[in-house]
């Protein structure tokens, strides 16, 4: 396989360089598919230069989750720490937790197609959902749980029940993963729409469907 040439040239240091080949390369290929072979050819360095900095293939696994919760927290912290302690709150009303969800959902669909490098960031994570490697765990619990978490206790919110439940937390994966669609489903979605690409207009109306469908989660039963 021939690597592509690693996401942000303007990045300074080996390491970084190796760090983002080995991002694009478990997210084509895997944990188990991808070599640190591979990932050496792709980054302009030899084997040794990989384990002076990772160690082993392992620890770039590893590397590489931590880069992803470290740029989450750069783009979503700050508004999931501000929703996080308006869930907790008593007195949050049915529309605030509607609110702050839009607001979730709207940052979401900017950080996963915005970009390049959102979307290969995605695209990673969401690889270890099928094939987890050494930083399942990680994003396990740093990314994902708290995550889904958050969703559901604001549903639960914008519900007017006290607490999430199974419910709550099923409703949460199912709206988040209904994003998949704009990252590691890009190529269908595109085809089926005629896009070339997601430019903003476009990501405000797939903001927009994706409020559409929390109504329809929080709809009262009939």
């Amino acid at each position: 396989m021939t690597m592509p040439e690693p996401r942000d040239p303007g990045r300074d240091g080996t390491r970084a360089r190796i760090l983002d080949v080995g991002l694009r390369c478990f997210a084509q290929e895997g944990w188990s598919g991808a070599t640190t072979r591979m990932i050496a050819s792709g980054a302009g360095v030899t084997l040794p230069v990989i384990s002076y900095h990772f160690g082993n293939k392992e620890g770039l696994h590893r590397a590489c989750a931590e880069a992803i919760v470290e740029a989450y927290r750069a783009h979503m912290l700050p508004l999931a720490m501000a929703a996080r302690t308006a869930a907790d709150a008593e007195g949050l009303s049915r529309a605030g937790a509607r609110g702050w969800l839009q607001r979730i959902l709207e940052s979401l669909v900017a950080g996963m197609s915005g970009t390049a490098t959102g979307q290969l960031e995605t695209a990673f994570v969401l690889r270890e959902l099928s094939e987890p490697g050494p930083g399942y765990e990680l994003l396990l619990n740093e990314l994902w749980k708290p995550g889904i978490l958050l969703v559901a206790d604001l549903i639960a919110a914008a519900r007017g029940l006290p607490s999430a439940g199974e419910a709550e937390r099923a409703a949460a994966m199912m709206l988040l993963a209904s994003l998949t669609a704009y990252s590691t489903h890009a190529p269908v979605t595109m085809a089926i729409l005629g896009w070339q690409g997601v430019d903003e207009t476009r990501r405000q109306m797939v903001a927009a469907l994706a409020g559409r469908m929390l109504d329809g989660i929080l709809a009262d039963p009939a």
